[in-house]
């Protein structure tokens, strides 16, 4: 799996963390934010199954779920799972960067976990 290459936002006034970009901090309404990247291994905090899915898909159905890093940065993903009987919240997720479907011959990344 390759680098994240996400970026979340922590407050410098309270150390709220964001993701994504909010022009202001959703505690404190402070302004002022440092930019951090996601580190370690993920939690899973929730996660579904999605069958009816968009074009540029070539799955029969996609896992998604959000997950919460070492450093408090929460993003939703791709799971790389068979069945979602495979999951359970508070589990241990790898993040990476990878294609997650393909549009006009040209590869769309994001983020994916894997178990």
């Amino acid at each position: 799996m390759s680098e994240i290459e996400i970026v979340a936002f922590k407050c410098k006034k309270c150390g709220r963390v964001h993701y994504p970009y909010h022009d202001r901090c959703l505690d404190c309404k402070s302004r002022d934010f440092e930019e951090i990247a996601p580190k370690g291994d993920a939690k899973l905090l929730a996660y579904t199954q999605i069958f009816n899915l968009p074009w540029g898909f070539d799955e029969r159905f996609l896992i998604i779920g959000v997950a919460e890093f070492e450093n408090n940065v929460k993003a939703m993903g791709q799971i790389k799972a068979d069945t979602i009987d495979q999951l359970k919240t508070g589990m241990k997720l790898k993040a990476g960067w990878e294609p997650i479907r393909v549009v006009a011959g040209e590869k769309v990344y994001g983020l994916k976990y894997e178990l």
